[in-house]
């Protein structure tokens, strides 16, 4: 078991995520704005309002805080959607009312749109959403986190069924309701829309196929033992029909896709909604003080978990933002230096060259600014790590507090997005380098030309007068590439060399998988001969290639000269190359040369690419030819 009661994971997200508040923005109908308090006094107030307002500027205005305050009653005409972006992009803090519209039942359209808004904006954003909830017996603030929920995600594929179950189902209920008048109702009650959602989130393939059993369904089991026997129903088939009942009432409410890394959690009172740009909870007004919501964000932060390297990430953000000027400052006195970078910015002359040394100059300053501020940033990562550390003398369950469980499982996968990383980054140039990784016909080749000679237009290729005049750029340049085998083959081609040389007998060969096989090529990962790249950006595999055809590393490397044209200048969306191989006919003194496309789909860091390029340099130029053995 994890002791928790000595990991305290609160003042580490205050840290990142609470002081760095600076402004904070609340859109309320009932509270007073400077505009309505000048025009209509505050006799057109509730008390109670402006006391709950006053206390918010108390807050703020805590020597803790020192937030800068705005108040908004969400009834402005130019609190449109595009102008509620705008006005808080830079704002920190959101406290929102959820019903802007008067009332205080129902979904709220104008809130759920802010949010919305928010969560795709691109900047960051807390949101405390402050509300009374839903009136009426059964209303909640629960419900205002189910209208959230529900407005952020794709509506589920189980909300339909075919027409003729669904007439089954209302012809069974229909005898049901005779002997029970309010059945209907009683199942689609039974189970709370909370935790339908719940079951949604974490158990939806099994809620679809019926195989799911869960405490959920306790009441609903007990209403269906009850079923009169005459009455052909099946509970896997009730169970979906009330799913869908009690989704319909947001048929029109779900989003027309779920919003990027969407997740979202609820323990005891404390709830949580993540996308990608925005975290938010659900807090009571008549439950919790305004005063409490810095630590009522805490708890649904601490509820929520976040990965530390995401604390991490936002304090070296909020670095930037309070030291960024001051390290600025420190790197562009070092006038030597930055002419000298500005100079190689200046020497590109087209738009892909000034790409590529944009990016180059760019990776300088933010190395430059990594230096500036890591001290305080490495400080605040050692002792969260000292602090993680406490969960557990095991590392393993310190990982498995903030690592889903599914991750830590496949250690294969891990391994090889580590190396991956290690070994290979995004590409940087506009033309073709040393380290380059091309697909040709779904081959890999990694270019090993050294960089001097790939740099495009410093060289004419052609001796003759009649090319003198011909652009450089528009010359074939000379390129040697050395063909990549896919680590698994090339396990499978040092196995078989291994059975042959001992006359092992194929039923004697042990069987492996491809996970077995995947492990055994991990094992070679330090020989030498191997890389790990990730060819699709969009898709989250990597592929493991071995640079020579058996994956001892024993045979030669498969070089071969290419062609490419405009000097191995490629458009940086596409990434494509026109290729020319040429190779001596079957008779005759005459060279066949044949066209392919290729795509430069990864690129080596430079340290791995000089190094294979110093096998590839000893493999041509072995000696021992005449030697007797």
């Amino acid at each position: 078991m994890r002791n928790n009661m000595e990991f305290d994971y609160k003042p580490f997200l205050k840290q990142a995520y609470i002081d760095p508040i600076r402004t904070v923005t609340v859109i309320d109908d009932e509270y007073p704005t400077l505009d309505a308090l000048v025009t209509k006094g505050r006799d057109d107030f509730n008390s109670e309002d402006i006391n709950r307002l006053s206390e918010i500027i108390a807050v703020s205005r805590d020597i803790k805080y020192n937030w800068l305050l705005d108040v908004y009653d969400g009834e402005e005409d130019k609190l449109s959607i595009d102008n509620v972006s705008s006005r808080l992009h830079h704002s920190d803090l959101l406290i929102l009312d959820y019903h802007l519209d008067g009332e205080d039942e129902g979904f709220c359209q104008k809130s759920i749109n802010i949010i919305k808004n928010l969560s795709n904006n691109r900047h960051f954003n807390i949101v405390a959403v402050h509300t009374k909830g839903y009136t009426g017996e059964k209303g909640s603030v629960n419900d205002v986190f189910t209208d959230i929920i529900v407005s952020l995600q794709a509506k589920p594929a189980l909300a339909s069924l075919p027409p003729t179950l669904l007439k089954l189902v209302n012809d069974a209920l229909d005898l049901w309701e005779i002997e029970e008048p309010n059945i209907r109702e009683k199942l689609i009650h039974s189970i709370p829309k909370i935790d339908l959602l719940l079951l949604l989130k974490n158990h939806e393939t099994e809620l679809k196929n019926g195989s799911l059993t869960h405490e959920f369904f306790d009441e609903f089991s007990s209403i269906y033992d009850e079923k009169p026997e005459e009455i052909n129903l099946g509970k896997k088939l009730l169970i979906k029909w009330v799913c869908i009942e009690i989704l319909k009432e947001y048929d029109d409410k779900f989003s027309l896709e779920t919003a990027k890394h969407f997740d979202w959690g609820k323990n005891g009172e404390t709830t949580w909604v993540k996308t990608e740009d925005l975290f938010l909870t659900v807090i009571g007004k008549k439950q919790t003080p305004v005063s409490e919501i810095p630590n009522k964000l805490l708890e649904a932060m601490e509820s929520w978990r976040p990965h530390p390297h995401k604390l991490i990430l936002s304090k070296l953000r909020n670095e930037i933002e309070s030291k960024g000027v001051s390290a600025s400052s420190n790197i562009l006195n070092k006038k030597y230096l930055q002419a000298a970078w500005l100079k190689e910015l200046l020497k590109a002359e087209n738009n892909s060259e000034i790409q590529t040394a944009a990016w180059s100059t760019i990776s300088k300053l933010w190395e430059e600014l990594a230096t500036e501020i890591k001290y305080e940033l490495g400080a605040f990562t050692a002792n969260l790590v000292n602090k993680i550390k406490l969960l557990e003398t095991d590392q393993q369950s310190a990982l498995n507090y903030f690592v889903d469980t599914k991750v830590m499982e496949s250690e294969v996968e891990q391994i090889l997005h580590a190396n991956c990383f290690s070994c290979s980054r995004t590409i940087t140039t506009h033309h073709i380098i040393t380290g380059h990784i091309i697909e040709i016909n779904n081959n890999y080749w990694l270019c090993l030309t050294p960089i001097c000679d790939l740099v495009p237009g410093q060289k004419n290729i052609y001796h003759s007068f009649k090319a003198q005049d011909i652009n450089p750029f528009d010359q074939l340049m000379p390129v040697t590439l050395v063909q990549m085998f896919d680590a698994k083959e090339a396990l499978k081609s040092t196995r078989d060399s291994m059975i042959r040389s001992l006359k092992i007998a194929p039923e004697n060969v042990p069987f492996f998988s491809d996970n077995d096989l995947m492990i055994q090529v991990i094992e070679h990962s330090t020989s030498n001969n191997m890389i790990f790249i990730k060819p699709n950006k969009n898709v989250d595999e990597i592929k493991v290639l071995s640079f020579t055809v058996g994956i001892d590393g024993k045979a030669n490397p498969k070089a071969k000269d290419f062609y490419v044209e405009k000097q191995g200048i490629f458009n940086i969306e596409d990434r494509k190359l026109k290729l020319y191989s040429a190779q001596p006919c079957e008779k005759g003194l005459e060279l066949k040369i044949t066209p392919m496309e290729g795509t430069v789909v990864a690129e080596l860091r430079y340290e791995y690419a000089l190094n294979l390029l110093g096998r590839l340099g000893v493999s041509k130029s072995r000696v021992g030819l005449d030697f007797i053995n």
